[in-house]
């Protein structure tokens, strides 16, 4: 254990920690950074995911809009065909080469 305590001392010394007032300092710094920044960081975080999920659901909705006009658009088409195909037909009157 001894041994593991001078490790422990030798490391902190390595980070450039002097003593046990540096060491108490730097936890000091680190709590007031855990209690303001974390719950900052929470925040930001929750922003984030919501501003995603906003531009997800009108990315969504954009895709079914046009999905939809394309649908119309080609039901229009379609009515513009057979109305044609109707009026050609009325047009030819009937076959009397025969």
């Amino acid at each position: 254990m001894q041994s593991e305590a001078k490790y422990g001392r030798e490391n902190l010394k390595e980070l450039g920690y002097k003593g046990q007032q540096d060491l108490q300092q730097q936890q000091s710094r680190m709590n007031t950074i855990e209690k303001t920044v974390v719950p900052w960081l929470e925040k930001e975080i929750k922003t984030y995911e919501s501003n995603i999920n906003a531009l997800d659901t009108l990315f969504n909705t954009i895709q079914q809009t046009t999905r939809s006009q394309e649908q119309a658009q080609q039901r229009h088409q379609l009515r513009r065909m057979r109305s044609t195909n109707i009026n050609r037909s009325k047009n030819q009157g009937p076959d009397l080469s025969r």
